[in-house]
């Protein structure tokens, strides 16, 4: 939403407030990862979804058991972010926020309605749905409705809302984890019916629907009393409107043309798709949902003492440096950032790995596990000024042009998907009935996270300072990425709207 330069942020709380509604929708999605992490190793979770361990004679939940309950829900993520597009085609962002609610709803009640296996496989797929839906429409929602000079602040308050949510899925473990009933780990269920209820009441009775998409739809006098909501009942919204229709209108001309097969058919497109796509799958490859889906069990394992309190602790101290990440990603540029970080990433893990082959030894030392926590801590921090947050700077600033909603709606599914992956994988590599790799699994993280810096610096162009019409040309001209940014534009003016492309690019001027 445009706000023009005499109006103060003042006058726009309005929409502020409702932005701030909207981003709640991100607790579900940051409670939702964590939250069943800690359950895990709940005694009373372990009794009711786990087998007998022949050779101890004790209850287990085994690898495959744990792979399928833990990874199902980023399958169910994967098709949520996969439909989202024609999901918010047909009942728009709003109407798309309110049908996740809805599914939470149902997701949550499948889960703690009975303990019965099948049962908590079904709700956590349907949870999954809801939670790729939610991640593509909270982000949409808050772009269109924040006011301009705050738009970066609100919308980072998305990743800011996923990291509170993390703590607090943590937390709700820790208050429970003591108790032998089933409420050790159906209250954490529960919990979940709580973020629905009130942004679905938020959205319901303060919220209206995305001005842009109601224009987009020929809704105009919806789309007039939408921004009139935003701004105030008094205020002249007739310039918001002209605007909103005249972009729309020049996103019309530029998409002409768009579909997935178009995608494949040109080698711009593709390379964006390629780049987005592999981006994502690295991150993943980074290692970062061992900690994320399995952390308290994995402090568990190799014996550290109170592993809530750990993750609680290791969430805690990724909020600030998440902040601080924003002033390094444009100071120093994408390819730095990812690159700076990336290195003691990789250096964290095979530390990991190596000291933790004293804690597979008959006596390991109570050093050994305190310097994995602490090579653990290092990961996630750097994660968190590098990996974590830029990956998606970079993605919504490549997926230029035409195709631009489909290449993030590819991005994001392409992130579920390498989510689930390792979700999945992860137990069958770490635990003891398996290949019982243990804290070696660092090693292969560690070498993943190496190829991934070595794959940025040779492949991934830089965008970092230019607009997305400069980053358009830059991939329409097959500028190579290791001259993206020493590449000098020259786009047209309004006169030059009119000329073939091959004029156009033809301005395209590379430095000496």
């Amino acid at each position: 939403m445009a706000v023009s330069s005499e109006e103060s942020i003042l006058t726009q709380w309005r929409a502020i407030v409702i932005c701030l509604i909207a981003a709640m929708g991100a607790f579900q999605f940051g409670y939702d990862t964590s939250y069943f992490s800690g359950i895990l190793v709940m005694d009373a979770f372990v009794e009711h979804y786990g087998t007998m361990d022949a050779a101890t004679g004790v209850k287990v939940v085994t690898s495959s058991r744990q792979s399928l309950v833990t990874s199902i829900i980023n399958v169910g993520e994967f098709v949520g972010a996969m439909s989202a597009f024609w999901v918010g085609q047909k009942i728009g962002l709003r109407g798309g926020l309110l049908l996740a609610c809805i599914v939470v709803v149902i997701g949550t009640t499948l889960q703690v309605s009975d303990t019965a296996l099948g049962l908590l496989i079904a709700g956590r797929l349907v949870l999954g749905y809801a939670v790729g839906l939610i991640s593509n429409f909270v982000p949409l929602y808050l772009a269109d409705c924040a006011p301009a000079r705050v738009r970066g602040a609100i919308v980072f308050m998305y990743q800011f809302n996923i990291g509170i949510g993390l703590i607090l899925g943590v937390c709700v473990d820790y208050a429970t984890k003591e108790r032998t009933d089933t409420g050790a780990f159906r209250i954490p269920m529960a919990v979940q019916y709580i973020f629905p209820i009130v942004l679905s009441s938020g959205l319901l009775l303060f919220c209206p629907e995305s001005p842009r998409w109601l224009a987009a739809n020929n809704r105009i006098e919806e789309c007039e009393k939408a921004l009139q909501r935003l701004k105030g009942p008094e205020a002249d919204v007739q310039k918001d409107m002209e605007t909103i229709v005249h972009t729309l209108h020049q996103e019309s001309l530029a998409g002409e043309g768009s579909s997935w097969v178009g995608i494949l058919r040109s080698s711009v497109e593709l390379r964006k798709a390629y780049l987005g796509c592999a981006l994502q799958a690295l991150q993943q490859g980074t290692g970062i949902n061992f900690i994320t889906g399995y952390g308290p069990y994995f402090f568990t394992v190799i014996g550290i003492e109170n592993p809530f309190i750990i993750q609680v602790t290791l969430y805690v101290v990724g909020i600030p440096v998440m902040w601080v990440s924003q002033y390094g990603i444009e100071k120093l540029g994408r390819r730095i950032s990812l690159m700076l970080s990336g290195l003691p990433m990789a250096a964290a893990l095979m530390i990991m790995a190596g000291v933790g082959l004293n804690l597979q030894e008959a006596n390991p030392s109570l050093s050994a596990s305190r310097t994995v926590v602490a090579m653990v801590f290092l990961y996630m921090i750097f994660f968190s000024v590098g990996w974590g947050p830029t990956v998606w700077v970079v993605c919504s600033e490549i997926a230029t042009g035409r195709n631009r909603n489909k290449l993030m709606t590819l991005y994001t599914s392409v992130n579920w998907f390498f989510t689930w992956l390792v979700s999945f994988v992860f137990p069958y590599l770490f635990n003891a009935d398996a290949a019982n790799l243990q804290t070696k699994v660092g090693f292969i993280y560690g070498s993943l996270t190496v190829a991934a810096v070595a794959w940025v610096f040779f492949l991934l162009p830089e965008p970092a300072g230019r607009s997305l019409e400069e980053i358009d040309y830059l991939f329409e001209s097959r500028v190579p990425a290791r001259k993206f940014a020493t590449t000098k534009v020259n786009l047209p003016n309004a006169d030059d709207s009119q000329l073939p492309k091959s004029t156009v690019l033809a301005d395209v001027e590379h430095k000496n």
